[in-house]
């Protein structure tokens, strides 16, 4: 049972270290409301992009943009923003303010969606950071969105994953970076079906 007043609230939860936070965000509910409707996934699958050093970060070498302003933002904020012209992928920005630091949200399970009275879930619904976005309606009108006080999109707490149960592996899709490229900075959880193939 989800309890949707235990929402995460408490700014030291977000202004962790990226890899931390990617850890604890394992077995999190994120919840996207739409027409007071509530889709929630529990997050399954994440990657970590983790400071100024980072070469696979948006944020390397401490590069700031109009697009990735967020990422030098403190903790708690959204980012979303458009891979290959086509899929939105959603971040929750992570760290202390000027340190460029998020973690992707690569892949859930649908637990609920009230838009649909006759919902099933399914793992291959959500199972890629694209399909993440499209399924839960995030788009870059979300961009920036502040995760404790929104009323749009939110995370749930939920008991934490045991370290077991969590597998660590090197980040997908990063070829461009060089000193980073192999870093274990993605995690997953073991024997969940909706993490996604690469």
């Amino acid at each position: 049972m989800i309890n949707f007043k235990n929402r995460i609230t408490a700014t030291t939860f977000f202004t962790a270290n990226a890899c931390s936070v990617a850890e604890q965000l394992l077995g999190k509910y994120l919840v996207r409301v739409i027409d007071s409707k509530r889709i929630v996934a529990k997050i399954v699958e994440v990657e970590a992009y983790d400071g100024a050093e980072d070469d696979a970060n948006h944020g390397f070498n401490n590069r700031r943009t109009t697009r990735n302003e967020p990422l030098f933002w403190a903790g708690g904020f959204a980012h979303v923003f458009l891979i290959y012209g086509c899929h939105n992928c959603f971040n929750v920005i992570t760290d202390q303010n000027d340190i460029p630091s998020a973690v992707l949200i690569r892949a859930g399970e649908i637990i609920i969606d009230e838009r649909d009275p006759n919902f099933v879930t399914n793992p291959q619904l959500a199972n890629g950071p694209g399909k993440f976005s499209r399924y839960l309606a995030i788009a870059r009108g979300l961009d920036r969105v502040d995760l404790i006080t929104s009323e749009e999109i939110y995370l749930i707490d939920n008991l934490a994953v045991p370290l077991a149960n969590i597998i660590r592996t090197k980040r997908i899709n990063v070829d461009y970076a060089t000193n980073y490229k192999t870093k274990p900075y993605r995690f997953y959880i073991k024997d969940s079906k909706a993490v996604s193939k690469g």
